[in-house]
């Protein structure tokens, strides 16, 4: 009996999820990755978890008060294991992107490292001192 359960669950939901698109749990897994930012008193800590992926592999940018991360990974299709070819090959092209507004980043300073699968930026503050104000005269 307890197993007519999930299969009415299953069906209540078909009419919800039918006109949904079907790819769209595929673009979520793919498309996206964790990412934690701390803001501490003297820098942001970007923690982004990227597993499978190497250090190669991972393009770290910061440009107009702009964190990018973007990582690639690809396999060819055309491997072969001890034993010969593949019958079915589920694995290819990964790729990411990320964005994250991050103001006051002192940018010569930026640090990152990529230690079990998970990349971390320090992006050390500016001194508030640093960029004074700028005033703005009316014409």
């Amino acid at each position: 009996m307890s197993n007519l359960f999930p299969v009415g669950r299953d069906f209540m939901n078909f009419g919800r999820n039918f006109f949904e698109d079907p790819f769209d749990h595929l673009l979520e897994s793919t498309s996206n990755f964790n990412v934690d930012i701390r803001e501490e008193e003297q820098a942001y800590i970007v923690e982004a978890e990227l597993p499978g992926m190497s250090k190669d592999s991972i393009q770290l940018k910061y440009e107009d008060n702009v964190l990018s991360i973007g990582a690639t990974q690809e396999e060819s299709k055309d491997e072969k294991d001890d034993k010969g070819n593949y019958i079915r090959r589920e694995r290819s092209t990964k790729s990411f992107s990320r964005q994250f507004l991050l103001k006051n980043v002192k940018e010569e300073d930026i640090d990152a490292s990529f230690e079990n699968g998970v990349l971390t930026v320090t992006l050390p503050k500016k001194n508030s001192d640093e960029t004074p104000p700028k005033h703005i005269e009316i014409q």
